[in-house]
């Protein structure tokens, strides 16, 4: 457990734009909304690998330590607490990804989807009607963890 600031953290393709317009809007930075993602999958007992759809989104040194001990608390958990499972920072990543990935499509059916419009084949926020979405987005969390 060293938490290692130099791994790339992946997220799929497709939630590119997604995270960049998310960032700074209803989270402060992408670690965040990966954590939020993160807490949703793991709740809802939801990985998704990402396959050959994951690409970096940013590094790990933005973690906080609190994220990490719930990374670190979510493996364990589900490993009956086998310690060896979060030795290594990439397998846990690698672990936590899909948890994200997972996350992230319950908050798109869920919720994301009256504030999007599909260009192309990216997400993208509509712009028209997202004025309240910092606050809706923080009601629908609250919601999820009750």
């Amino acid at each position: 457990m060293n938490m290692s600031g130099e791994i790339r953290v992946k997220t799929e393709s497709r939630y590119k734009t997604l995270y960049n317009e998310l960032k700074n809007f209803v989270v402060g930075d992408m670690h965040e909304l990966f954590f939020i993602c993160t807490c949703l999958g793991y709740k809802a007992n939801n990985p998704k690998p990402l396959g050959s759809n994951g690409e970096h989104r940013f590094h790990s040194h933005t973690i906080t330590p609190e994220e990490y001990v719930c990374y670190y608390s979510m493996l364990l958990e589900k490993n009956n607490m086998d310690i060896s499972v979060i030795k290594d920072d990439k397998f846990v990543l690698s672990k936590i990804e899909e948890y994200a990935n997972g996350g992230m499509e319950i908050l798109l059916k869920e919720f994301l989807s009256d504030y999007l419009i599909k260009s192309n084949t990216e997400l993208k926020l509509d712009h028209t009607c997202i004025k309240e979405l910092p606050k809706t987005f923080l009601h629908f969390i609250y919601e999820k963890i009750q």
